[in-house]
Parts: structure tokens; sequence; C-alpha cells
């Protein structure tokens, strides 16, 4: 997926508002688009660099726990999806750390972390899955943020 088409999805699923009252229809919606795969993924959701949800489905591992904490830092430090940062180095993982000074151990630029923005203000959390192939994962996010605008 190109920069460009990743930069519409994020502007597309800007949401009018978000806060704490919105965080379990948020969950649901993802535990509604994941489908069968709701047990393969971690969730991960955080308002104003606060965790404010987390599911570990039955067929995950610590393995998971540490792509969402990765996603999760990438997402705040750059305040796009981690797979925008992967579409921008050209899915080189040890590039994209490299030109930021940046741990391997801290941040990834593989998809499935997903910027909360709500229109006007920009940035306010994050949702985060962990369990697919990355686009897929990442996928998942998009589709469950847009879900909330309808």
């Amino acid at each position: 997926m190109e920069m460009s088409e990743i930069l519409v999805q994020e502007n597309q699923a800007s949401l009018p508002k978000f806060g704490l009252a919105d965080i379990d229809r948020l969950a649901a919606m993802v535990k509604e688009k994941a489908g069968n795969n709701w047990d393969k993924i971690c969730l991960l959701i955080a308002l104003n660099h606060r965790i404010v949800y987390f599911h570990a489905g039955i067929q995950t591992t610590a393995e998971n726990n540490n792509w969402i904490k990765k996603k999760l830092n990438t997402v705040y430090f750059f305040e796009h999806s981690s797979l925008f940062e992967k579409a921008k180095f050209k899915e080189d993982q040890a590039a994209f750390l490299e030109a930021n000074d940046l741990s391997a151990g801290d941040y990834t630029c593989y998809g499935g972390g997903f910027p909360i923005k709500v229109d006007g203000v920009g940035t306010v959390g994050a949702v985060i899955v962990s369990g697919l192939k990355d686009f897929e994962d990442h996928d998942l996010a998009y589709q469950s943020l847009l879900g909330m605008k309808a």
C-alpha cells in the first residue's frame, strides 16, 4: 500500500469525537469486524497516552504483546499508522530504525498501529491490533474506526 493511500485512510477514519465513553463501542466494533479472528488477536486501545482497553485472544502469546507495545510507540512518536512508516521506508525496518535513531525493542514499522484522530484536534489515541498479517491488523483497525462513524 502506498503512503498516499494510507494518509487517505487516516483522514477518512478521523472521528467527530472520541473519549472514554466510546471505548467499549470501539472494542465491540473491532470484535465484530474480527469475526473468527477475535481469538487470534491482541487489541489495545489507548487514549491520551493511557491504556484504556486490552484484549488478549486465547490463541495469542507474549510475542503479540511485544508487537502491541512497539506499534503503540510508533503511532505516538509519528502520529501516523505504523503501516504508513512501513510504506515510507519501503518495508525496510532497519532503515526505519536507523533514520529515526530508534530501538528495535521499542518501535516497529509493521502495520497494525492506527492513530485515533478527532476532527479539528488531531491524534488523541491509538487502536493497536496484533495477531494477523500486518496489513490485516492495519485494515482491522481502520475498518473498525470507520465503523465508529456509522
